[in-house]
């Protein structure tokens, strides 16, 4: 007990009390019983001390009033505040919406399957069967990598620079290489040390600075397309045949018979899926439906992707083409630029 009354007064002289308060800790209720009212004195006394004043009660409309004015003038200075810091962004920061090109792309597909849902109901009604036919995308994967940006070769340059610093030292005992004693060499430095005599082959070809376009010798660092253009009415197209119902010919099949008809037997490809990569509807006009027998209410072209292997293309099968060519997606794009539809459709097929 004696040590409880050594402890107490110590409390109230850290808490700021006068010495009653103290005298009231250690006698209790101030009759020396040792109760230990004076502890709950302090723990209130503690507990209000911690407290938050009561709000302020409003007295007259004039405070109402410039309350109100306050708080509307904060909500004024925040509101140019953010205005003013949405127009530095618009500096430095790309403006494009998120998901924009997936959203684009979505409008055109939705439009494109809702208008074949509807000719493909029309077809019903009337009818009359389609046209089926299948072209070959017959595609020359890239050979060499793509360029780098100069962004992008700063950015390597530097990563490779600070990686000295991330790398372990081991003790130079265990004769380990130190990290801070690497060399780094830009492109530039590491073509200088090519063995002398030794010339790497050229990123540009002497295609791509004549503009020759009927050879594979072009584009290597991207995917070139056989494309043709059959006369002077019809435009530039994927190798396209009528699938041979009667004999049960496949897509696959239709799309080989379709390549040798254009570029002969030379070319050694290899066919990833016999599933298409895509189809389009086009439904014929009168003329071309009675052209047809008055028997199909359109066309439905179904594609199919082959990578070339080996081989060129025959000069005498493709010499029957009013003109030929290995065309990148930009390329054929540009080509039938003329039709909207057809453009957009190889945009995002190839």
């Amino acid at each position: 007990m004696s040590s409880a009354r050594n402890i107490l007064p110590l409390m109230a002289r850290q808490l700021g009390k006068s010495s009653s308060i103290s005298r009231t800790i250690v006698n209790g209720n101030g009759n020396g019983n040792g109760n230990g009212n004076g502890i709950n004195m302090i723990m209130r006394r503690s507990w209000n001390s911690k407290a938050k004043p009561p709000p302020t009660k409003l007295t007259d409309l004039e405070q109402y009033k410039a309350e109100k004015k306050a708080a509307k003038e904060r909500r004024t200075q925040m509101y140019a505040f953010n205005t003013k810091r949405k127009e530095g962004e618009s500096s430095r920061r790309d403006s494009t919406k998120k998901y924009h090109n997936r959203n684009q792309f979505r409008n055109w597909h939705d439009e494109l399957a809702k208008r074949e849902l509807f000719l493909d109901r029309e077809a019903r009604r009337k009818g009359l069967k389609w046209n089926i036919k299948v072209a070959a995308m017959i595609e020359r994967i890239p050979i060499i990598t793509p360029d780098k940006p100069d962004w992008e070769m700063d950015y390597l340059n530097l990563f490779a620079e600070l990686q000295r610093y991330d790398n372990v030292r081991y003790p130079k005992e265990l004769k380990m290489a130190d990290p801070m004693e690497f060399e780094i060499l830009t492109e530039e430095e590491l073509l200088a040390q090519l063995p002398e005599g030794f010339t790497p082959a050229p990123r540009v070809t002497e295609a791509d600075k004549s503009g020759d376009v009927q050879t594979l010798n072009r584009k290597l660092n991207t995917r070139v397309y056989l494309s043709i253009k059959p006369n002077e009415d019809e435009g530039w197209m994927l190798p396209t045949a009528s699938i041979n119902i009667d004999k049960k010919e496949t897509f696959l099949e239709g799309a080989k018979r379709a390549t040798q008809m254009v570029a002969g037997e030379s070319l050694e490809l290899f066919c990833p899926s016999n599933c298409p990569m895509g189809v389009s509807a086009v439904e014929y006009t009168e003329e071309e439906r009675k052209a047809n027998g008055d028997s199909f209410f359109g066309e439905k072209t179904f594609y199919m992707r082959i990578q070339y292997d080996d081989g060129d293309v025959e000069e005498s099968s493709a010499g029957k083409m009013n003109d030929w060519g290995w065309l990148t997606r930009d390329e054929m794009v540009d080509k039938v630029s003329g039709n909207d539809d057809a453009a957009t459709f190889y945009k995002y097929m190839l």
